[in-house]
């Protein structure tokens, strides 16, 4: 089974729009929280993200070379 992940980039304002890339997050396991951590590293404290429905501007390379990949449990 794949571990689900959210698509996340900081909010405008925080960063300049060039560091504004699209972050993959894997879903925390539980809401108590003060910040994500991408796959990358990045780390998107509370009220920095902007939670995506979809891909949205440059993509994260470092979240794209580090998210798990999708596993067939057959």
């Amino acid at each position: 089974m794949s571990m689900p992940v959210l698509l996340v980039r900081k909010r405008v304002g925080v960063v300049g729009e060039t560091q504004r890339t699209c972050h993959l997050v894997p879903v925390p396991e539980d809401d108590t929280l003060l910040a994500l951590t991408a796959y990358c590293g990045e780390l998107i404290h509370e009220g920095e993200a902007e939670l995506l429905t979809q891909p949205s501007g440059m993509p994260c390379v470092g979240c794209l070379f580090r998210v798990p990949m999708p596993r067939n449990d057959t």
